[in-house]
C-alpha cells in the first residue's frame, strides 16, 4: 500500500499540489489524469521519494517514505520516467539487467538465478529476439517496453509510470496496457499518468482526476470521467458513453458551434429543430445542433441515437424496444412537427418497426432536410414500402436533399436556402 496524506507542494510561491490525500492498494491499476501543469508529474515524484512535500506525508507500507533509504525505496517502488534515452549505449539485456542492481550491486557479477529472472522478463515482454540490440536503435514503442521491463526486473510492489503511452502507436499502447493489467492481477500496484481518457476508461480500475493541484475526482472511470468533471478539468464539452464491445466508457469531445450562447442572444438565432433518426445515424449531426432547441424521435430506448440525445440533454420522443410505435408516440411526433422550424431526416434504415416515422413525415409541411448518404433501397427492409413513401417525400417542394452534415448546417445557418 502507498498513501499520500495531506500533500502540499509549491515551487517558490506557486502552489502545485494542495492537500492531496489518496491511497493506492495492490491489485489495482490507477490512472492519474489532468491537463498539463496541474501537478501530475510532481505528485508522482513525491510518491516515489524523488521530491519531498512541503507538508504532508507519503506512507509506504506503514512507513514514512522520507525515513527510508534510496535502496529501501527502490525495493518497494519502481519508477518509469517520461524520458527513455540513456546517456550511454547499452543493449536491451543490459538495460533490463540494471533493474537487478539493487539486489546484486553494479560491480557484482550476477548469478544464475539473476540471469534467469532477466531472461523471464525478456520473454514476458517479447524482447528475447532484441536482447542484443542497441537500445538507441529501437523504435519508441520498443524502448518503452525495455524501460518498463527494467522497472519490472526490480520486482518492486509498486510501479509508477509517467506518461507511458505518449508518442506510442496504438498497437504499442494496447500491448502495454494489457501487460500492465496482467501484472496488476498478480498483486502489483500500478499508478500511471495518462493523457488518453479513453485508454484510462478502458484499462484503469480507478482514475484520479487533478484540477489546479487539487483532487477533482477519485474512483472508478464511471465515477471520475463524467461529463461535468471533464468540463471542469479540461474546459471542453464531451459525451461520455459505454463502449458496446468492452463495456468500458469512452469520451467523445464535442466541437463548439459558432453561436453566441451568452445572455442577450436574440431568440431568432435559436431554431426549433426536430431530427428523425434511428440506428445511430444521427451521431455526427446531433452535437453540431447544440445551441438550438433540438428534439429527436421517435427512437427506442436502446438505440444509440437515444443515448446520444440523452447525453446532450435534447428532448426525446422515445418508444419501448421491440414493440411497434404507439399511438401516443405518433401523436407526440405530429405535434412536434407542427411546432418546429426545421425537420431533419437522417440516413435511417427502415423496417416495419419504425416505418410509422416515414408515414408521418409524408404529411409534414415544415421545411424538411433529408440527409441521404446512401440510396433508400439499400436500407429499406419493408419490401419496398419505405422506398415508395420516401421517394414521394423527396418530390415535395418543402424538401431539400443533401449529402453531408456541413450542408445541413449551411441550410440551418441561412448560408443556403432550405
Amino acid at each position: 500500500m502507498i498513501k499520500a496524506e495531506g500533500i502540499h507542494f509549491k515551487y517558490e510561491v506557486q502552489v502545485i499540489l494542495d492537500d492531496i490525500s489518496v491511497q493506492f492498494e495492490k491489485g489495482y491499476l490507477y490512472g492519474i489524469l489532468g491537463p498539463n501543469g496541474c501537478g501530475k508529474t510532481t505528485f508522482l515524484k513525491i510518491l516515489s521519494g524523488l521530491l519531498r512535500a512541503d507538508h504532508g506525508h507519503v506512507v509506504l507500507d506503514n512507513l514514512d517514505i522520507n525515513k527510508l533509504s534510496i535502496s529501501e525505496i527502490a525495493k518497494k517502488v519502481a519508477v518509469v520516467p517520461d524520458a527513455t534515452t540513456p546517456i550511454f549505449d547499452f543493449s536491451v539485456e543490459e538495460i533490463v539487467t540494471m533493474g537487478r542492481y539493487i539486489y546484486v550491486g553494479r560491480l557484482t557479477r550476477e548469478n544464475a538465478e539473476e540471469k534467469k529472472i532477466v531472461r523471464e522478463i525478456l520473454r514476458q515482454f517479447n524482447l528475447v529476439e532484441l536482447k542484443d540490440r542497441s537500445f538507441n536503435a529501437l523504435s519508441a514503442g520498443e524502448r518503452q517496453k525495455v524501460i518498463i521491463a527494467r522497472a519490472i526486473a526490480q520486482q518492486s510492489k509498486i510501479l509508477l509510470l509517467d506518461e507511458p503511452t505518449s508518442h506510442l502507436d496504438i498497437n504499442y499502447q494496447v500491448e502495454l496496457m494489457e501487460m500492465l493489467k496482467k501484472y496488476v492481477k498478480n498483486g502489483l500496484i500500478v499508478v500511471a499518468i495518462l493523457h488518453d481518457l479513453n485508454l484510462a476508461g478502458q484499462y484503469c480500475n480507478n482514475v484520479l482526476l487533478i484540477r489546479n493541484g487539487k483532487i477533482q475526482a477519485f474512483g472508478t472511470p464511471e465515477m471520475s470521467l463524467t461529463r461535468e468533471n471533464i468540463k471542469l478539468v479540461y474546459n471542453v464539452d464531451v459525451v461520455v458513453r459505454k463502449n458496446p464491445f468492452t463495456n468500458s466508457i469512452y469520451v467523445t469531445p464535442i466541437s463548439p458551434r459558432v453561436i453566441e450562447a451568452n445572455e442577450g442572444v436574440s431568440n431568432n438565432l435559436i431554431k426549433r429543430i426536430h431530427v428523425v433518426a434511428g440506428g445511430g445515424t444521427s451521431k455526427e449531426l446531433l452535437p453540431e445542433l447544440r445551441g438550438n432547441d433540438v428534439s429527436v424521435g421517435i427512437v427506442n430506448t436502446l438505440d444509440d441515437d437515444y443515448e446520444f440525445a440523452l447525453e446532450l440533454k435534447y428532448e426525446i420522443i422515445a418508444e419501448t424496444p421491440f414493440s411497434p410505435i404507439s399511438e401516443k408516440s405518433q401523436n407526440e411526433l405530429m405535434q412536434k412537427l407542427n411546432q418546429t422550424d426545421i425537420v431533419i431526416l437522417v440516413n435511417v434504415p427502415f423496417g416495419k418497426g419504425n416505418l410509422e416515422n416515414l408515414k408521418i413525415l409524408e404529411n409534414c409541411i415544415k421545411p424538411l432536410i433529408i440527409l441521404e448518404k446512401t440510396p433508400i433501397e439499400t436500407r429499406d427492409f419493408t419490401e419496398g414500402m419505405a422506398s415508395e413513401i420516401y421517394n414521394r417525400i423527396k418530390s415535395k417542394t418543402n424538401v431539400k436533399v443533401v449529402k453531408s452534415v456541413p450542408e445541413i448546417m449551411n441550410l440551418i445557418d441561412g448560408r443556403s436556402s432550405v
